[in-house]
């Protein structure tokens, strides 16, 4: 039993951290996914940041202003936290927003990474030359001249020399533009999937938790209506093996007492040769013998009924103790009685519970060492029921003779009937207890009776403290 239940707790656990790795890798994947809306949304701002740089860039003087709008607009979002553009060398030529989110080493390299209080992206992006050439731009032409023509008149315009753009950006080449995200919305999703994680992993664990509890109740359901129909089928076959019982005691005992006291006479008859009187006296312990046998098989056979009520377990041992006085001194032994405290009183009948314990005191007796104790111990369990053990320190029973000890008419002692044990068996099973042998550690045998209720020695009902009935066998 222990083994089964330690197998399906470790198949619980593994169900548990399957499903709990499974749900790992979702809150993996919903990261990722996380982190890529974020990227998304990063990259569509930096497109549309150096596309306005491209296109704006050809308003002459007014570029720089253009490009601080921009940056300072981007900014202003919300959803940016600072933006700046570099050149080639990494030196910053202008910034926005943050400024603290944009420190960084020389030699810059384009990517995206993640930082405390944001996403950073740096995207690398070339500016083609300013063309100065053509009608109005070229060195020589009318541009030269005020006035419009081609001619070297004076015309309306300037011309517009190359210097007078930003020369930052007028002799174009390689710059790099930097993008600092916020990452507060891209957090707070994070911690949303894992708190998510976590609440459906617990929320799984108690699921299985609750399907192995009801398996585990339905099994014991069955079990116990089982238990019910094998202790009614039980309960059928002592009866009508009863009866039987009865009238084979009854037609044998009458024939036997018959010989028994003829054949005493004979004993008795100081006439007879002394060969005959000793043959008679083998007969009448033979008949003796056989009488004390059919004796045994009815009790064996007679019907068992509990009829429950609170018992003082401590009282019976001390009356079986005086009984078993005479063979405990013979036989160099000493009996003790060690419940645990606050048990002592137990829902039973009785004559039966005394019976039971006499039989499997009796047992230990024969088979204990001299110079050691018989034992028997009454403790709680962990479901609230009772445990009653009978232990001793003899050669305790085979490993291939356990399953069979508690057969009708199986001993391994010349003299026994092997209905003792068998007896045990009934009782228990009458009373709803399990009975089970175990080989005692450091030597000797343990005769357990476990789901045995408590009582309150003032409740006569005979319930007692049991929150289910205890017909059903163990």
């Amino acid at each position: 039993m222990k083994r089964k239940n330690l197998a399906i707790v470790v198949g619980l656990l593994a169900a548990w951290m399957s499903f709990v790795v499974w749900q790992y890798q979702r809150l993996s994947y919903e990261r990722e996914l996380i982190g890529q809306s974020t990227r998304h949304s990063a990259r569509s701002v930096m497109s549309a940041l150096i596309g306005g740089i491209q296109s704006h860039r050809r308003l002459g003087r007014f570029f720089e202003q253009q490009l601080e709008s921009m940056l300072v607009e981007v900014t202003g979002s919300g959803e940016v936290l600072a933006a700046e553009v570099r050149n080639q060398s990494g030196q910053p030529l202008m910034r926005a927003g943050r400024l603290e989110l944009l420190a960084d080493p020389p030699g810059i390299e384009p990517g995206d990474t993640w930082i405390d209080g944001g996403f950073r992206l740096v995207h690398r992006f070339h500016i083609e030359p300013v063309d100065d050439g053509g009608p109005g731009w070229g060195p020589g032409g009318p541009g030269a001249q005020s006035g419009l023509g081609m001619g070297g008149g004076r015309g309306m315009g300037r011309r517009q020399e190359f210097g007078d753009l930003p020369e930052r950006f007028g002799t174009g080449g390689t710059f790099y533009a930097v993008l600092v995200m916020d990452r507060a919305r891209h957090d707070q999703m994070v911690q949303g999937s894992v708190w998510s994680f976590v609440f459906i992993s617990i929320a799984g664990g108690l699921v299985l938790v609750s399907v192995a509890l009801a398996w585990r109740a339905s099994v014991r359901l069955v079990e116990s209506r089982g238990r019910e129909q094998l202790l009614e089928t039980e309960t059928r076959h002592w009866r009508e093996l009863s009866q039987a019982a009865a009238g084979l005691a009854h037609e044998t005992r009458n024939p036997l007492g018959l010989i028994r006291g003829w054949t005493q006479r004979l004993a008795q008859d100081e006439n007879n040769p002394a060969t005959q009187r000793q043959h008679a006296d083998a007969v009448i312990e033979e008949c003796d013998r056989v009488t004390a046998r059919i004796n045994h098989f009815l009790a064996f056979a007679r019907p068992c009924e509990p009829k429950r009520q609170p018992v003082d377990t401590e009282e019976i041992i001390d009356q079986l103790r005086l009984i078993l006085q005479p063979d405990l001194e013979s036989a160099g032994l000493q009996m003790d009685f060690e419940p645990e405290p606050g048990a002592r009183w137990i829902v039973a009948d009785r004559e039966l519970l005394r019976q039971l314990l006499f039989n499997l005191l009796q047992n230990a007796i024969q088979f204990a060492p001299e110079g050691t104790a018989v034992t028997i111990r009454l403790v709680r369990e962990r479901s609230g029921t009772f445990c009653l053990a009978v232990a001793d320190r003899g050669p305790g029973v085979a490993a291939e003779l356990q399953d069979a000890i508690f057969a009708p008419y199986f001993t391994t002692r010349s003299s026994g009937t092997g209905l003792g044990l068998a007896i045990v068996r009934r009782i228990a099973l009458a009373h709803g207890w399990t009975l089970q042998f175990e080989p005692r550690p450091g030597g000797g045998a343990v005769f357990t009776l476990g789901g045995i209720h408590g009582s309150d020695p003032t409740d006569s009902s005979g319930r007692g403290r049991r929150s289910e009935p205890a017909a059903t066998a163990g």
